[in-house]
């Protein structure tokens, strides 16, 4: 077993065989160091055999998917410093699980692939297959009641101007924006510095009101592990009844991986009912809580269920063929 405190080191060790480690890719590993300088949280890499684990430090509410009174304690998070639904480790998972289990304190493993023994649910992610040569072709696809909906936010368009740009153009309009998102998330991990959104190489667009010029939405994209994912964005709330901005944002990504024809789109992990209501699929997550005190982990592992997330339970069948 080896602990390193920057991606750097770690990447001397693994980087001759990427091959062993299923999914721990160069990507991840740039996104890693990026993090280090812009949002310094005492990331910690470790090596043991041919399993990799991420974690870092952050004080969050243990409650965070209930409306009660919040708990904020300081926790080992086992996941990547960033709100993406990726995990943060590789390798074999009852090894890894042994190896947190020794650790002091209190670690949460986040966005786990399959259950844990003991364990719970974190925030769902969503997914959409790409099946479509064109966009009108996934419009004509949709039953009529989605069809609607989505060609209601369509008419906004005309009064919508859509562009890509330069990550170096990123300014504190669009980081605004992204903000007025953040501040009214129900669950917040971490706020990224504009920074972060300068210096990482990803795809940006913007959405700006052609009458006046203003900038009222912005989306970041990002190719990872062969899916599109969508990483952040940001748009006023007032904005959403005007322009139904946010429906023209999800529907803009879509537009985005027709054209790229990319079989998966990753939407992340809020806003449960408009992804499933354009079609995207729901993807389980999972999380594993454990203290080294042994008394605290019986009593911690038994109330894993009251504060782990709960799933949308609402099918709609938004495709015809459904």
């Amino acid at each position: 077993m080896k602990k390193y405190n920057s991606i750097n080191e770690l990447s001397l060790v693994i980087e001759k065989d990427l091959s062993l480690y299923n999914g721990f890719n160069k990507e991840i590993m740039n996104l890693l160091e990026l993090l280090e300088t812009i949002n310094p949280c005492e990331q910690e890499y470790e090596l043991i055999n041919n399993n990799i684990i991420i974690s870092y430090i952050l004080k969050i509410n243990l409650f965070n998917f209930k409306n009660i009174l919040p708990l904020r304690v300081k926790v080992q998070i086992i996941g990547l410093p960033i709100s993406i639904s990726e995990k943060g480790y590789w390798g074999e998972v009852d090894s890894i699980v042994k190896a947190v289990e020794k650790r002091k304190g209190l670690k949460i493993l986040l966005n786990g692939e399959s259950e844990f023994k003991n364990g719970g649910r974190t925030l769902s992610t969503f997914i959409f297959e790409n099946k479509y040569s064109s966009f009108n072709g996934y419009l004509n696809a949709l039953r009529s009641p989605y069809r609607r909906r989505i060609n209601k936010a369509l008419k906004h368009r005309s009064n919508i101007g859509i562009r890509k740009f330069s990550s170096k153009d990123f300014n504190k309009n669009h980081y605004k924006l992204y903000l007025s998102i953040m501040g009214r998330t129900t669950n917040p991990l971490e706020t990224l510095p504009l920074k972060f959104f300068v210096d990482y190489e990803a795809e940006l667009y913007e959405f700006i009101d052609i009458e006046t010029k203003d900038v009222i939405g912005f989306i970041q994209l990002k190719e990872i592990n062969d899916k599109l994912c969508f990483l952040f964005g940001g748009f006023k709330k007032e904005d959403n009844f005007k322009y139904d901005i946010y429906y023209n944002i999800l529907l803009k990504i879509i537009e985005i991986g027709i054209e790229k024809q990319i079989k998966f789109i990753e939407f992340g992990q809020t806003a449960e009912e408009c992804k499933l209501k354009i079609g995207c699929m729901e993807v389980p997550k999972y999380m594993y809580v454990h203290h080294s005190n042994p008394l605290l982990n019986r009593i911690i592992q038994k109330l894993v269920p009251l504060f782990s997330y709960k799933p949308y339970n609402i099918v709609h069948h938004v495709f015809k063929q459904n």
